[in-house]
C-alpha cells in the first residue's frame, strides 16, 4: 500500500473551499465536486479458514500504524483465520510486523511507531499455520 496514496491524490483546493461551517448543509462549498483521493492506513491482515484459503480480511485504524497492526493480528488469530500459507516475514513464515529504520527500499519493513511496539512484536506467534 506504500505510496498509493499518491495515485489519486486528494484535490485541496476543493477539500478546503469555502467556509467549513456550511459543510454538510445545502449551500456546502463542496457540493457538486469530487475531492477524490486514497487513504491508507496500516494495521489490514488477510484472514485464511484452515484450508489456507483467503476468507476475508481485517482492518484496525485507531493508534499507531504499529499497534494498529498488532490489534489486528491478534484478533484474527483468536478468531482462528490466521491459516496462513505464507509471510512476508523470516524467509515467507510468517507475516509480523517488520521494523526498521530507515525501511529497506522495496522490502515489507515498516519504520518504528517509537512506542515500544518492537517489544510486543516478537512474542506474537511465528509457526505457521497457527490457527486450528
Amino acid at each position: 500500500m506504500f505510496g498509493l496514496q499518491f495515485s489519486n491524490p486528494v484535490d485541496t483546493s476543493v477539500a478546503y473551499k469555502g467556509n467549513a461551517k456550511n459543510n454538510g448543509q445545502a449551500n456546502d462549498p463542496m457540493l457538486g465536486s469530487k475531492i477524490g483521493g486514497v487513504n491508507v492506513f496500516g494495521g489490514g491482515l488477510a484472514m485464511y479458514n484452515e484450508d489456507g484459503e483467503m476468507v476475508g480480511a481485517i482492518g484496525v485504524s485507531g493508534d499507531t500504524s504499529c499497534t494498529d497492526h498488532i490489534i489486528a493480528w491478534r484478533v484474527r488469530d483468536a478468531l482462528g483465520l490466521d491459516n496462513i500459507p505464507g509471510g512476508v516475514g523470516d524467509g515467507f513464515t510468517n507475516d509480523n510486523l517488520i521494523l526498521n529504520n530507515p525501511p529497506t527500499t522495496n522490502s515489507f519493513e515498516h519504520p518504528t511507531c517509537g512506542f515500544g511496539e518492537e517489544l510486543i512484536i516478537p512474542n506474537l506467534a511465528t509457526n505457521f499455520p497457527v490457527g486450528p
